[in-house]
């Protein structure tokens, strides 16, 4: 699963829409109208590549020109995970802004690389369950979630469990929260991703609108305030 948080300013991503590969295969993902690309996208035999900004301190790097998320189309067509993190580590990559790029195929197996703007880490091998967290006030300040997430998921990795994670809010503390709320920005949708041997993977979008107290609510008191 996968929470996308945004800023109340940006337009609502197109849906999930199946794309065809140049080696014949098709893969899914929704597509940012603003910047282009995408931040989650599956092929047809369950191979996946997910991408996580990173927000760091200032480092050296180069302001960025390129948007992060024109990474996953072109990368989503190469056969294995492998191969996708070595045309990753191949890339020149100074425009782009920090970030994380999880490649794995059907079976779970891959790897995990992280840019700082600077310099590509070498691959981590995956051993799920696991939890990416990012911030744009700084992804150290969600840390928090980690504990959650091995209390919640690790300890019974569920599709029940996972759901749950992903919609827990602290009341007094929106702004960290999995399910994200600040002035000016919130978790605009959670992105659910099912595998079965011989099928097509299962793709699910689900938007959570601005302004509902229960996954908005700095969106509903500011709502109230102007009514």
């Amino acid at each position: 699963m996968h929470s996308r948080d945004e800023l109340r300013t940006r337009s609502e991503s197109l849906p999930p829409a199946w794309h065809p590969l140049s080696s014949g295969r098709r893969a899914i993902w929704p597509t940012d109208p603003d910047a282009g690309g995408t931040w989650i996208a599956v092929r047809d035999d369950g191979l996946s590549i997910s991408l996580l900004n990173r927000n760091i301190p200032p480092n050296g790097r180069p302001e960025p020109t390129a948007s992060r998320g024109g990474l996953i189309p072109d990368l989503i067509d190469l056969d294995t995970p492998e191969r996708i993190l070595a045309a990753l580590a191949a890339r020149d990559l100074a425009p782009v802004a920090p970030f994380r790029l999880l490649a794995l195929d059907a079976q779970g197996r891959g790897g995990l690389v992280t840019w700082n703007g600077l310099a590509l880490t070498e691959p981590d091998d995956m051993d799920p369950p696991m939890c990416l967290a990012s911030s744009g006030l700084g992804d150290d300040k969600v840390m928090v979630r980690q504990p959650l997430f091995e209390s919640t998921v690790a300890v019974e990795p569920t599709p029940r469990r996972q759901d749950a994670f992903h919609r827990h809010r602290w009341d007094d503390r929106p702004e960290v929260s999995v399910l994200m709320s600040r002035a000016d920005a919130r978790t605009v949708s959670i992105t659910t991703v099912e595998i079965a041997r011989g099928f097509d993977p299962v793709f699910r979008v689900e938007p959570l609108p601005a302004a509902e107290p229960w996954c908005d609510p700095v969106g509903a008191r500011a709502a109230a305030r102007r009514h």
